[in-house]
């Protein structure tokens, strides 16, 4: 596939990174990750307004109506927009009145583990369901899009309301979008490949690989000292729960840190120069070592790998949507992390807060990290499902005690519209599906001015009550920076 120098990228080959993400969907071992935002005005009073902001987003960002196609002539899949995409393609409205305002873990159950999506389909791979009067999730699957997305996305349709919602864009809206329809439902196409390639202004994301090293050059450049090859001296590593397997359901519990007391938890990890991140891993493991007794864990933390682009490393094509400030980077940069390797946590130490610390920035620097994954890169056939690499790791103990992802400090803005109340967005929680052989524990984390920290908990439902557990983390959170 030869890119032009100057057209935008509306069309490309997989990455490989993304190949692993298609591969593990395709087996089935792994579902969908989401946001449930709450908007401060009700999303299900003015449909039209909902379909022009949504229309804006996927002329603008248009990666949001791509699928994935096998192209067996090439040898490889394609990341290819759809011909024809509706407004229930991509909405649907699921209130219930009995459903209680903001996230339910029956709520995330749903989320997390309904088969929204299918690959290879001329269908979208994102949802978004109206979930309450002022609720919206966002649900993705995972080749296209990662964690950070899932906030991003909510970033850009807030914008889009605020502006469709102002008179004063009409004409400018017409002009780049078309006109809009004045009654709108679930058949009203929300976009189409034929009329609207035009229209298309902004290549698609890059491939990850694009911007890292080789994954032939060794993350840890094989230095046996290096934090993630040390095992603590004198233990075990924790065997987790049960072996893995493809048969078992997820519990979801969210956690919430009021933004008053998150304002103080900042204050102080600013005060001892680390980060919330590692100050919220160094907590888990204690509030968790009753659970995992005197072993060592293994804790990773996941990262984007949008730190390294630059115009500079990508391909002509690509660096106008690096270069435009208002441009947010969608797509699949997301990276497994580096182990961290941790012995029973009895006690907090800020010392201990600074070591994870100083760990997790080398990660995010480090443009060697894609060789983690060598092994499947070299394997990975680039049209089949790879299932045998997935179901290899089954029956066995899974790869991490512990997964952490921080989608970081959403600052939503506030839209004043005239004659009108502002849009803005007041909460926000994510959590995603579990892998069956990737982590007993999957932390995940977002905060926002008014919401607060939201961590959702997630583990394999195997019988064992850890309501206590769920309970004495959030306290720990706060007691240990008093």
């Amino acid at each position: 596939m030869t890119l032009s120098e100057t057209a935008p990228v509306i069309s490309r080959k997989l990455g490989i990174s993304e190949n692993f993400f298609r591969s593990r969907t395709s087996v089935d071992f792994y579902r969908n990750f989401f946001t449930v935002a709450t908007y401060t005005r009700p999303l299900i009073d003015d449909k039209p307004l909902l379909f022009r902001a949504l229309r804006k987003c996927v002329l603008d960002y248009h990666i949001l109506v791509c699928n994935v196609f096998k192209n067996s002539t090439a040898g490889y899949c394609e990341v290819l927009p759809l011909h024809n995409v509706t407004f229930g393609d991509l909405v649907d409205f699921h209130v219930h009145s009995s459903q209680p305002s903001g996230v339910s873990e029956k709520l995330m159950a749903e989320l997390g583990e309904t088969k929204y999506f299918e690959l290879y389909v001329q269908k979208p791979l994102i949802k978004l369901i109206v979930t309450g009067n002022y609720d919206l999730a966002a649900v993705f699957e995972h080749t296209l899009a990662d964690g950070v997305v899932a906030r991003l996305f909510h970033e850009i349709l807030l914008d889009a309301l605020a502006y469709c919602d102002s008179p004063s864009n009409d004409s400018e809206y017409s002009r780049l979008y078309g006109t809009a329809p004045s009654a709108v439902d679930a058949d009203t196409v929300v976009f189409n490949l034929e009329a609207d390639s035009g229209r298309l202004r902004n290549s698609l994301p890059p491939p990850a690989e694009m911007i890292m090293q080789d994954p032939v050059f060794p993350y840890c450049d094989n230095d046996p000292e290096h934090y993630s090859k040390k095992i603590p001296p004198g233990f075990s590593k924790w065997p987790g729960f049960a072996p893995s397997t493809r048969e078992y359901k997820v519990a979801y519990k969210l956690v919430n840190i009021p933004s008053s007391e998150l304002s103080r938890i900042l204050a102080r990890c600013r005060e001892e120069k680390v980060s919330l991140t590692s100050y919220v891993s160094h907590v888990q493991a204690l509030a968790l070592q009753p659970v995992f007794g005197d072993y060592y864990t293994s804790m990773s933390i996941s990262l984007t790998l949008r730190w390294f682009l630059t115009e500079q490393k990508v391909e002509k094509p690509y660096r106008p949507i690096i270069g435009k400030k208002s441009y947010r980077m969608l797509g699949n940069f997301a990276h497994m992390g580096v182990p961290e390797l941790m012995e029973p946590v009895y006690a907090f130490s800020w010392d201990k807060t600074r070591s994870i610390h100083a760990n997790l920035q080398q990660s995010i620097k480090n443009d060697k990290v894609l060789s983690l994954q060598k092994n499947f890169f070299d394997n990975a056939h680039a049209l089949e499902d790879n299932e045998s690499f997935f179901t290899s790791q089954l029956n066995k103990r899974k790869g991490d005690s512990v997964k952490l992802s921080n989608l970081g400090y959403a600052d939503f803005p506030i839209h004043k519209i005239e004659g009108k109340e502002a849009w803005s967005i007041k909460d926000v929680v994510f959590a995603q599906h579990l892998a069956p052989a990737a982590s007993e524990f999957v932390i995940n984390m977002i905060s926002s001015p008014v919401g607060g920290l939201n961590i959702v908990l997630s583990f394999y439902e195997l019988g064992h009550d850890l309501s206590k557990y769920v309970e004495d983390f959030r306290q720990q959170l706060m007691v240990n920076c008093a």
